[in-house]
């Protein structure tokens, strides 16, 4: 039993996410207009996505994934899409496909930074080749990982070296990409998220104390 109307609630705004026909995860916003509970099947309507004033073209039978925020939770689950409803407000009638899944939000927190950083890719870190270093954004940074944006296109599970300017201290620090996501919305199309690896502590406890440090600066200029 997936119990559909114990995490979903009629108006919540939930997160969609996808993977296209060329294997794109694709993200969109959405809400929960009904939910029919049944002996055997749970359906949940949601409004169709739109992109440049647009719905988005989501096929019948592609398989979503229906994400939820609810305090320090978050609920998901994987639903197909049984059928459109166009009447007065065009709609998706997701089918739910399996359990519904809890997971705690991040254990570290993630501070939204937008600033350039050099970037480069690891080839093979034990004969020290790397790719041609270039500059991204980044978009937020975390003791456990980072998120980046660029132009270039990389794979899951590349490696990624980083120079940090953590408040006037450079730190060097390498990551596994393991997730990418296209946004057709913003002039630079990919964001890549990334997780650390052979961080030591002490770089782990200089970006913290960056973290913190820009925390109190922002809350000082009531920013968050």
């Amino acid at each position: 039993m997936k119990e559909l109307k114990k995490y979903f609630n009629i108006a919540d705004k939930v997160q969609i996410e996808y993977y296209d026909k060329v294997g794109e995860l694709r993200q969109y916003v959405s809400q929960v207009v009904d939910i029919h509970d049944g002996q055997q099947e749970e359906f949940i309507d949601v409004l169709i996505p739109m992109y440049k004033s647009m719905d988005v073209n989501i096929m019948q039978g592609s398989v979503l994934k229906l994400i939820v925020f609810k305090g320090d939770a978050i609920y998901e689950i994987r639903t197909i899409v049984y059928k459109k409803i166009f009447g007065s407000i065009p709609l998706l009638r997701l089918k739910a496909i399996s359990e519904i899944i809890k997971k705690q939000r991040r254990d570290y927190y993630r501070l939204k930074i937008f600033r350039e950083i050099e970037a480069r890719l690891v080839i093979d870190p034990d004969e020290e080749k790397y790719g041609e270093t270039f500059i991204c954004n980044l978009q937020d940074i975390s003791a456990g990982g980072l998120m980046f944006c660029t132009k270039k296109y990389f794979n899951v599970n590349d490696k990624m070296e980083f120079t940090l300017n953590l408040n006037g201290t450079k730190k060097v620090v390498q990551g596994v990409i393991v997730r990418r996501t296209l946004n057709e919305s913003y002039r630079i199309p990919y964001s890549y998220g990334v997780q650390y690896i052979n961080l030591n502590m002490a770089d782990r406890n200089a970006i913290s104390r960056f973290i913190f440090e820009e925390q109190r600066r922002l809350i000082k200029k009531g920013l968050i």
